[in-house]
């Protein structure tokens, strides 16, 4: 493949994709590939390889004789990427604490400054890419590639998940609030405070997402088809 190719790939990959984080495209939104092309001026080659890459990403759904759609995750695979953000995330507080210095803290604490700023303002949207912001800032300072890369693919995921299954769109205050205290404890070295309120945080966000089962309802196909029965 060649570079110009991979670039262009990239940019509808990330278009797309971005689109998608920020809530601006639902799940189960279809993806047609004619109309993006078209959106993005693009080749609809390369609009195919991006789709592939973004299923790849769990971000986007093949689906045969229906193409590719926004994707919808399961209840499982919301409880799913909670376990694995709060074992991942532990971890990037304990890499991150051994690397803070003054320049970062500043740095997460003007993330906390523009998120609640954001919610004040009702911009919804914007605090959510704020939040997530937040925790990719403190994965960057552990100097971890890797785990920053798995974590950008889970926070990616994470959004789809609050966009079906929030409860309740008024917890971003209690969200800042202990983005505060986070940086507060790494700022005072309390590392072990810092992993506990982290898992804390985490379990509050799954919390505030209505996962329960859903009991398959049953239609009386004999009312509903009453008026359509030969006399």
């Amino acid at each position: 493949m060649t570079t110009a190719k991979k670039k262009e790939i990239r940019r509808i990959v990330d278009a797309v994709g971005r689109a998608i984080v920020e809530q601006r495209l639902a799940p189960g939104t279809r993806l047609v590939e004619l109309k993006l092309a078209e959106a993005l001026q693009a080749n609809r080659n390369h609009i195919r390889d991006a789709l592939l890459e973004l299923s790849h990403q769990g971000l986007v759904s093949m689906v045969v004789n229906k193409g590719a759609m926004v994707a919808c995750p399961s209840q499982k695979e919301a409880t799913d990427v909670f376990v694995v953000r709060r074992l991942l995330e532990a971890e990037a507080v304990v890499l991150a604490a051994k690397r803070i210095d003054k320049a970062g803290i500043a740095s997460l604490r003007a993330l906390i400054e523009e998120e609640r700023q954001a919610v004040n303002e009702g911009r919804r949207s914007a605090a959510v890419q704020l939040a997530a912001r937040f925790h990719l800032e403190l994965a960057r300072i552990t100097d971890n590639q890797v785990l920053l890369e798995m974590l950008e693919r889970l926070l990616a995921r994470c959004s789809l998940i609050v966009s079906m299954y929030q409860k309740d769109s008024q917890e971003h205050n209690s969200h800042c609030s202990e983005h505060g205290r986070l940086v507060d404890l790494l700022a005072a070295g309390e590392v072990d405070e810092a992993v506990r309120l982290m898992k804390q945080h985490l379990t509050h966000l799954e919390s505030n997402l209505d996962l329960s089962e859903k009991e398959e309802q049953s239609l009386d196909f004999m009312a509903l088809f009453s008026e359509q029965r030969p006399a």
